[in-house]
């Protein structure tokens, strides 16, 4: 393959985030302007979360809040009744929809750039990144390489990590299977054959309703150091948070709000400057019981409040001292990720069936070791609150643990940049170290002018990072940045032209 050269913006990862950052540089550039996607599935707008082709695979977000452009919520709403018409703003659709949702548009935001802006796909995958001269060269696994002025690591979620117990030769076998998102990951499961699903998470509810989709009958054991279940969104969620954002409450979620992102108090250290005062999870808690009785008072729920909460979550999470972090990861954040992360009414009504009927059975408790047997896997566990050991005996392992915590373990990419000292793990070990506009930082704490990243790997930096709501809005700011920085401001934005499948704002 030959050198592509001449490239203003190279993206590594054509999934959520990078076709996110690159429909928000197509949107603002002045021309001459090219952006290169180097994907190695050539496939845009997917990534891991939106590659399922599964009708039961849905949305946790109701249709009218997933829109791509922060001014637009309702963007993806109006797309999907171009061609769902009886789509309502309250619907959680299918995922793969979303997945040619940004496809599409991409492709008209590109076929719209002025003259002169352009945007090119590479199908290959890069192995090495290298800052020379002012520039950055992204080697290909093919031999050719793209370079570029800048350079975003958009390479999205990682694959779940093996747990680090004895396996007894499991994770060699066919009776593993590592990553459920696979499309093959499940089709040697027979219809009859037990499963331990590791994992009580989205994942896991994945899993099940693909497991079921293939005519599976079996029991599906679910485990987790907690065994708590994603909750459910309530029927009608959108009209009811009305009421919770109504003018008698209003005041009340701004005293939250402004508990949680008012500037720091200050007060003089040893060194006789002034440093913020940081906040205690507990002290987050207490606020959040509160706000959760005022909500119910007002009709809402304890869904409302955490939604509510979300344009405070990155002030609040920067308040919070490393060790506080530590104390939150440790201790509640099973519990954040179960009500913050729902699942859409008709699969809670799924999993609840499965359960009734005994085909899904949840255990709190940790896997000490795995053993092969002849007819299945032996799976030694410690219940949760007990000292003696139990024994559970499958045919099939199924790792829903979700991306692994530390990114930078799972990327080979990133395990070379970081062995290279260009790039360093954030201080939680989550992602990586990156200052507020997403420049990667190295070993020495020096913010890279070349180098940036946005969505997952920022996890250990905002903590909610992760979604759409969050990354539409990190995309729009980091192509701001990258315009400027580059030389080119961004062009005042027009309206979209109604073609084909119109992406009309």
């Amino acid at each position: 393959m030959p050198a592509f050269s001449g490239c203003d913006v190279a993206i590594v990862g054509g999934g959520a985030s990078g076709t996110l950052l690159a429909v928000n540089l197509l949107r603002s550039a002045r021309a001459p302007f090219r952006v290169v996607i180097v994907e190695r599935s050539g496939l845009l707008g997917r990534g891991l979360a939106y590659s399922t082709r599964s009708p039961r695979h849905l949305l946790n977000v109701p249709a009218a809040r997933m829109g791509a452009l922060p001014e637009d919520a309702e963007h993806f709403l109006r797309w999907l009744r171009k061609t769902w018409p009886d789509t309502a703003p309250g619907d959680f659709v299918p995922r793969d929809r979303y997945g040619l949702y940004l496809e599409s548009l991409l492709r008209d935001v590109a076929a719209r750039a002025p003259a002169g802006v352009q945007l090119e796909t590479v199908p290959a995958e890069v192995v090495s990144v290298q800052e020379e001269g002012g520039r950055v060269r992204l080697a290909l696994a093919s031999g050719g390489w793209v370079e570029a002025r800048a350079a975003v690591l958009a390479v999205g979620n990682a694959v779940p990590a093996d747990l680090r117990v004895p396996d007894g030769g499991l994770y060699a076998s066919e009776r593993y299977h590592r990553s459920p998102w696979a499309s093959w990951a499940l089709r040697d499961v027979g219809p009859r054959d037990s499963v331990l699903l590791i994992g009580t998470g989205l994942t896991m509810v994945d899993t099940v309703l693909s497991l079921e989709e293939q005519g599976h009958q079996g029991v599906m054991h679910a485990l987790s150091r907690h065994g708590l279940l994603p909750h459910v969104h309530r029927a009608g969620a959108l009209e009811r948070s009305m009421a919770y954002s109504s003018p008698g409450i209003r005041d009340v979620l701004r005293a939250l709000r402004q508990e949680v992102m008012r500037e720091c108090e200050e007060a003089v250290g040893a060194d006789g400057h002034l440093h913020p005062i940081p906040v205690r999870i507990r002290a987050v808690l207490r606020i959040m019981r509160q706000e959760v009785k005022r909500a119910t008072d007002a009709g809402a729920d304890w869904r409302a409040v955490v939604d509510a909460l979300r344009p405070a979550t990155v002030p609040l999470w920067h308040r919070l001292t490393p060790g506080e972090r530590r104390r939150f990861l440790r201790h509640l954040r099973s519990h954040w990720e179960v009500h913050r992360h729902r699942m859409a009414p008709a699969i809670g009504e799924t999993v609840e069936r499965l359960r009734r009927e005994g085909r899904l059975v949840l255990h709190a408790g940790r896997v000490r070791s795995f053993r092969l047997e002849d007819s299945g896997v032996e799976v030694r566990l410690r219940p949760r609150g007990r000292e003696a050991e139990e024994v559970l005996h499958v045919q099939h392992v199924v790792n829903c643990t979700g991306p692994e915590g530390a990114i930078t373990r799972a990327h080979p990419l990133l395990q070379e940049m970081v062995a290279a000292g260009r790039v360093c793990p954030d201080v939680l070990g989550m992602g990586l170290a990156t200052d507020a506009h997403g420049a990667l930082m190295d070993l020495s704490g020096h913010a890279s002018g070349l180098l940036f990243t946005l969505g997952p790997p920022r996890r250990g930096e905002l903590w909610e990072t992760t979604a759409v709501p969050e990354i539409r809005v990190q995309a729009r700011a980091l192509a701001e940045h990258l315009l400027q920085r580059l030389g080119t401001a961004p062009v005042t934005r027009v309206p979209m032209v109604h073609t084909g499948l119109p992406l009309d704002r």
